[in-house]
């Protein structure tokens, strides 16, 4: 047999050929069906001949999937073979007739309807395989076991559905796709084309992924709104502070001599009084520091604050705005009349 490339097969793939279908038939024997398949079909991609398509069948027959081995025997039997080829490949021809005709009455049949459809684009896949649109609506041969049948309605969500079919068995399996849009929090069909029904470059809409809450201005309003509180309470610190450090230098003041508001102090006699009025005079210098410090943090902290709210409140999520609506004018002459066109 010819071989399928467009050079005629050396001796060493001549022999790799005949391994590989060997090893295939000792794993169909023993029932390793999944690796028998691979081994021969890479065999038959080297060198085609009856005999790998009669062990590539019976290891699709094993693996249940019989209308691949249906398909896999018709070829075989389809082959012209010269009165000259080797009795084997006769043979795997005539062995194809017996267990095509044993299989085809387990081939199960299996009809697709939607309903609701109208002018909906659906995807439809079957055991995660697309489903030619030609073949929906139709009866079509399938395996026997179970199937998971999926439709994707551009926009909506997915229907599902499911049908086990036994040996020869004829069922009808009906996904029925809901009028509308989506309701709100639906996703748009995420199996095919998660971009479905989108305008390339288009903003999202209303509902269509995306912060509800979040905005870069709302981003920006909670920075300052942060910066403010932490200068509220920085000033708050300060005051409280120059609050203690004024009522050390009182304590120090009233001490020393002077009077209860601080206003007239007798003058200093000794170095230990002298002392004592630097202290009392350097606290009420902290004191009056620290209150400065702390006015300006409550008004800063207070005023960014403010500002955060407002670009909070200012930030909100706006929805998205309707395509402009342009219009054209524009002249027109056919040599025989002229005029004005436009679109609005």
């Amino acid at each position: 047999m010819a071989s399928g490339s467009a050079h005629a097969a050396s001796d060493e793939e001549k022999a790799a050929a005949r391994a590989l279908a060997t090893q295939g038939a000792g794993a169909l024997s023993n029932g390793k069906y999944a690796e028998a398949l691979d081994l021969v079909s890479r065999a038959q991609a080297i060198i085609q001949a009856p005999t790998h398509l009669l062990l590539i069948a019976r290891a699709q027959v094993g693996l249940g999937k019989l209308v691949s081995a249906q398909e896999t025997y018709l070829k075989l039997m389809r082959l012209v073979l010269p009165a000259s080829a080797p009795a084997a490949f006769k043979n795997a021809q005539s062995t194809a007739k017996e267990e095509l005709a044993a299989i085809e009455p387990k081939i199960a049949s299996l009809r697709i309807v939607l309903e609701g459809v109208g002018q909906k684009k659906v995807t439809v896949k079957m055991d995660e395989q697309i489903v030619s649109p030609a073949l929906l609506g139709v009866h079509r041969p399938v395996d026997p076991g179970k199937h998971e049948i999926v439709a994707f309605p551009v926009g909506q969500s997915p229907v599902k559905g499911s049908v086990n079919l036994n040996d020869g068995e004829k069922k009808e399996i009906k996904l029925v796709i809901p009028d509308g849009p989506p309701p709100g929090g639906v996703p748009l069909n995420p199996a095919d084309n998660p971009d479905a029904g989108k305008t390339p470059g288009s903003p999202p809409t209303a509902g269509q992924g995306g912060s509800k809450f979040m905005t870069p201005m709302r981003g920006a309003g909670i920075g300052v709104g942060v910066a403010g509180v932490a200068g509220v309470v920085v000033g708050a610190i300060f005051m409280a502070k120059s609050g203690s450090t004024q009522s050390q230098a009182d304590d120090a003041a009233s001490a020393y001599g002077c009077t209860k508001d601080g206003a007239v102090c007798p003058p200093p006699k000794t170095a230990a009084q002298k002392t004592a009025v630097d202290r009392f005079t350097a606290l009420d210098k902290d004191a009056a520091s620290q209150k400065t410090i702390g006015v300006i943090g409550l008004a800063a902290g207070g005023v960014a604050l403010a500002g955060g709210v407002v670009l909070i409140i200012l930030g909100k999520p706006k929805p998205a705005a309707a395509p402009e609506k342009t219009a054209s004018v524009e002249p027109w002459f056919d040599g025989t009349s002229f005029g004005l066109r436009g679109r609005f």
